[in-house]
């Protein structure tokens, strides 16, 4: 049996080509640079690395020689609003043609219900992003695999490493966290390598999560408390405030990731812990995380 993994060398890919390699499963990683050090690590764990491109549907399909499961992510749509649409069509596309039976996708929390959150009627939201995801999760259900799973994950806490904090919480190097997230908001976080269990999971018993779409969650912090774990763990002093969103933008954060502060504000991811417990699983909280990642 061998699992492809697409965005081998992203946070969840390498995640989830990791948890598998612990039990011992043959593991394929999609990558466009085979001699990126990311595309390294891959190969020390064992995993085998094929090059591919989305635009490139021979490579695909030469890819999926052999594959029995596939893990597929895509990332956010930007400016092509199209983009992870076209990916999600064209890797599917390419597994079902090689007869690829199992398929777990990772979406995001809120997916299911994006419709009805508050503020969806009167477009205080990005659309796009949220029926972007919509549409993939729908291209997973209705592609034909004879397995398919949906993970859900919610807030990401490898965001608070670099090199994605440079980007998100750009002043974390220097002790602050500036967000407009409110200090009562309690942040719905998720460990990477909890998507890597959950997923290593249902790749390894495809009959108990067909069909099953699981919202994904190991804590939920507000940023005080998220602060005040970091001042522990890494011996300085860090520290979390609010600001108003246009100070932000203006200080150079993206006013799409601060659009996502305030949604949390407002609406908030809906995983929990516990719905990975149900399952079996043990969720990662953040502050034995932050003490196995301090930097």
């Amino acid at each position: 049996m061998v699992a492809l993994i697409s965005g081998a060398t992203g946070t969840q890919g390498m995640a989830v080509a990791l948890a598998l390699k612990e039990q011992g499963r043959a593991v394929r990683g999609l990558v466009r640079d085979a001699a990126s050090p990311l595309a390294a690590v891959l190969e020390r764990a064992g995993a085998e690395l094929r090059r591919a491109a989305f635009e490139d549907e021979a490579s695909l399909l030469t890819a999926m020689e052999g594959v029995t499961a596939l893990f597929s992510v895509q990332p956010a749509p930007q400016a092509d609003r199209d983009s992870e649409r076209r990916q999600a069509r064209a890797l599917i596309g390419a597994a079902r043609a090689a007869g690829v039976g199992q398929i777990v996708h990772s979406s995001v929390s809120n997916t299911g219900s994006f419709a009805a959150m508050a503020g969806w009627e009167q477009g205080r939201w990005e659309r796009n992003y949220w029926e972007s995801k919509r549409d993939v999760e729908e291209m997973v259900r209705q592609a034909g695999f004879p397995c398919w799973t949906i993970l859900r994950p919610a807030f990401m806490m490898d965001n608070f490493i670099r090199p994605k904090s440079d980007w998100m919480f750009p002043d974390l190097a220097r002790g602050e966290i500036l967000t407009a997230i409110a200090p009562d908001t309690r942040m719905v976080l998720i460990a990477a390598e909890d998507i890597g269990h959950m997923a290593a999971a249902a790749l390894a018993k495809p009959d108990r999560f067909h069909e099953r779409t699981i919202e994904l969650a190991g804590d939920q912090l507000t940023l005080p408390e998220i602060a005040a774990i970091l001042t522990d763990v890494r011996g300085e002093a860090i520290t979390a405030r609010t600001l108003e969103p246009d100070e932000l933008i203006a200080r150079g954060q993206s006013p799409g990731w601060v659009e996502s502060q305030q949604w949390m504000n407002a609406v908030n991811y809906p995983a929990r812990p516990e719905e990975m417990e149900a399952l079996g699983l043990v969720p990662t909280r953040f502050r034995p995380w932050a003490q196995k990642h301090p930097w």
